[in-house]
């Protein structure tokens, strides 16, 4: 039976040596993986880009990855082991990246997700991501649609309520006092 309780993840950067368990994982969830060369271009030559692996028990579990630029926040990966999906990881990933962003001043996040993937949106839809626009034939694999989600303000008072009701229900979710070891806040 296929275990589906929260797993509390530890999250820290990407390296270079994580490339080959982030790849498995890249080639498993999409089917229209980027190639290796870009993972190693973006943890060495893309001063811009945040990359962060999600652990337990010494084995990477799913990563996240974003842009920063002018002051905002691209996220341009969140990909979670098929082993441990429906677990809290990818919202865990989440919301470390939305942190990272805030600490970098980020006004403003935003992301594509396939017109399809529900849960996901459902997900992105509890930090307030709304759906901007659509972009059509977005995904090169079947030309599904993509939705174009954004967070327009991270320092209104709505996104800040949202970030940390969600804080406290993944604390509750893992049995932890706080989601976070460390002084990190949403």
């Amino acid at each position: 039976m296929e275990d589906i309780s929260p797993l509390a993840v530890d999250i820290r950067e990407m390296r270079l040596d994580d490339l080959d368990h982030v790849y498995c994982i890249e080639t498993s969830a999409y089917s229209n993986p980027w190639p290796f060369q870009s993972f190693i271009d973006e943890l060495t030559r893309n001063h811009w880009s945040r990359y962060i692996v999600a652990e337990s028990e010494g084995q990477i579990r799913g990563y996240a990855g974003m842009w920063l630029i002018a002051g905002e926040a691209h996220i341009t990966n969140i990909a979670v082991d098929y082993s441990f999906r429906r677990r809290m990881v990818g919202e865990q990933l989440l919301l470390r990246l939305i942190e990272i962003a805030l600490a970098e001043e980020c006004f403003s996040m935003f992301l594509e997700v396939r017109r399809y993937n529900l849960p996901a949106q459902r997900l992105y839809s509890r930090y307030r991501f709304k759906p901007i626009r659509v972009r059509e034939k977005y995904y090169q694999d079947n030309l599904e649609d993509a939705i174009e989600l954004r967070v327009e303000d991270t320092t209104s008072a709505d996104f800040a309520d949202a970030c940390r009701a969600r804080r406290v229900a993944l604390a509750a979710a893992l049995g932890k006092e706080d989601f976070y070891d460390d002084d990190s806040s949403c």
